[in-house]
């Protein structure tokens, strides 16, 4: 059970320490905490208020998001990738990064195209603001549009670019199920099964027996967009279905 210390107490702790967002199933939090459970890496964890002041955890870390990962003294880290090649290096096994340098590009360049920059987790927080900002009442989203910034061109363009990254990924799918591998990439599972599932609830979030949420925020979780309901191919959500249940906290916890 995921048991939250407070930001002083993790700060001064000698390990492996780790900043969730707390409430909601962010999927950067998520694929973070799941990477390390699978590694079998034990860490304290302490919670990021979303869209609060978090005063103790940016003046530690430089920075009021999450998630965020430190190990003994080395400076903390925040970024997907980096936390990944932390936990290949802290745990070389099991491995969830390919070893053949092919694989292991494209692992990395699936893990952009659902987290990085530009990716279908930016994408959906650009339509998030969109929602918000189109009502006139931006509320607890306010802090966030300030902090990340919003574009109304981007926005609208959001939509199209997440389904045809999702097409991308459901043609990878299939292509690797054909060749009789139920994963993502190379042989067996990587991270990119880890980024799928936790980004996949930001489309279409797992069932409250699942992830537990107030109903609100599951609404502004879930994707009405046309285009990417449509590109959401069953064999993206069964993928999803049978990495969560193989590999993830059931009831998700955050």
């Amino acid at each position: 059970m995921l048991t939250y210390l407070r930001p002083a107490d993790i700060i001064a702790h000698p390990g492996l320490r780790l900043v969730l967002a707390r409430g909601v199933p962010s999927p950067w939090s998520q694929a973070a905490k799941t990477i390390l459970e699978i590694k079998g890496l034990p860490y304290v964890a302490a919670p990021l208020e979303v869209a609060g002041a978090n005063v103790e955890i940016a003046a530690w870390s430089g920075q009021n998001s999450a998630p965020v990962v430190a190990w003994g003294a080395e400076p903390p880290i925040n970024r997907w990738l980096d936390i990944l090649l932390l936990a290949e290096r802290l745990a070389p096994e099991p491995a969830l990064l390919p070893a053949d340098p092919r694989q292991r590009a494209l692992a990395v360049g699936l893990g952009h195209a659902m987290l990085g920059e530009g990716g279908i987790a930016w994408n959906r927080r650009l339509q998030m603001f969109a929602g918000a900002a189109a009502s006139g009442n931006a509320g607890r989203l306010a802090p966030l549009i300030d902090k990340y910034g919003f574009d109304a061109s981007d926005a609208a363009a959001a939509g199209g670019r997440i389904a045809a990254t999702l097409g991308m990924l459901a043609a990878e799918l299939k292509a690797q199920q054909a060749r009789g591998v139920p994963f993502f990439v190379g042989e067996g599972l990587s991270a990119v099964d880890i980024w799928w599932v936790a980004t996949a609830n930001i489309l279409a979030p797992l069932p409250p027996a699942q992830c537990p949420m107030r109903e609100a925020s599951r609404a502004g979780f879930t994707a009405s967009d046309p285009a990417i309901v449509a590109a959401l191919d069953p064999v993206l959500l069964e993928h999803r279905d049978r990495m969560f249940k193989a590999h993830f906290r059931d009831p998700m916890e955050f």
